[in-house]
């Protein structure tokens, strides 16, 4: 019997060698897709903020909505400050989206944070993109992963298998989803017009209790460190927010109970449809002109804000 359950034991570890080893040859592999895509700023930004450590400036981070819907020109121009935005995928999760710049800021930087709406765990720990920006624009993140974010991601590295060799032919291409759409400051800058048909999304008004604990943990880091944190609701197109308000009610009200209120109403960012691009968060430059606009008015209001 005892034979048994060594060889059994013995197999067993084996096994979950075995599984680890294949696991981490699945993602050291480069998805030739986001290689040539966008999701390139991930670690252009990264790059950017290492460089401007010891500066002071402004840091924007959330998902996809921020590289579509910012014009960091005008905040560069209207603060004096160097601006890098770090939007670029809104399935990095907001963990990651942080964890991954914190140390690059310092005392009397300013975060402006703007990620979409949502409250789910993948929201805050990412899904399947998470993987594939890493794996192919900046593998020394996974040091970044918890263990407890790893039992919720490892679902997602099949996926990223499929994907790498679904996208093993794809070559440089050049479109408003292509790397080269990222300008300096990390923005999406390629002409794009307003699509007639633009599916609404769906939203919960449920938030995660981690994700509100990482939001707290957000906020207490950066009040720690000197660092002025503006948290404002994402651009929202006004015919999804109106189907939504519920939603976002919710969500504003929870975020609010638990001390980590949004600094503005979302009904402030959200704008007529015909500024909207292909999503209900992706907008066109004449959409990102506007919302900026609304932005730079915040955060006069709120840097001069003592409290």
């Amino acid at each position: 019997m005892k034979q048994f359950l060594l060889k059994i034991s013995i197999i067993a570890i084996v096994s979950f060698v075995m599984i680890i080893l294949i696991d981490i040859a699945i993602l050291r592999k480069v998805d030739n897709l986001s290689y040539y895509s966008h999701e390139r700023n991930f670690s252009l930004a990264y790059y950017r903020l290492k460089a401007l450590k010891d500066s002071n400036k402004i840091v924007i981070i959330g998902g996809s909505s921020g590289a579509f819907g910012f014009n960091s020109r005008m905040i560069h121009e209207a603060f004096n400050l160097p601006v890098v935005n770090t939007c670029t995928h809104a399935s990095i999760g907001l963990r990651m989206q942080f964890e991954t710049f914190k140390d690059m800021l310092r005392d009397g930087d300013i975060v402006i944070l703007s990620p979409e709406y949502g409250g789910g765990k993948e929201r805050l720990y990412g899904g399947y993109n998470l993987l594939r920006i890493l794996s192919t624009h900046l593998p020394e993140g996974y040091r970044k992963i918890t263990l407890r974010q790893w039992l919720y991601i490892y679902k997602f590295i099949g996926l990223h298998n499929l994907g790498t060799s679904r996208h093993k032919d794809v070559e440089e291409y050049d479109d408003v989803y292509s790397a080269n759409a990222i300008n300096e400051f990390g923005d999406i800058e390629w002409e794009r017009e307003h699509k007639d048909s633009i599916d609404n999304y769906t939203l919960s008004g449920v938030m995660d209790e981690e994700l509100i604990d990482y939001f707290k943990y957000i906020r207490d880091y950066t009040k720690s460190k000197g660092i002025k944190l503006v948290f404002l609701p994402p651009t929202f197109m006004k015919s999804n927010f109106k189907s939504c308000a519920d939603q976002i009610d919710s969500l504003a009200y929870c975020l609010e109970t638990n001390g980590v209120p949004w600094q503005s109403s979302p009904s402030n960012y959200s704008f007529e449809d015909s500024l909207y691009f292909d999503t209900p968060y992706h907008m066109t430059p004449e959409g990102a002109d506007i919302r900026t606009k609304a932005i730079i008015e915040d955060l006069h209001r709120l840097l001069n804000d003592k409290e």
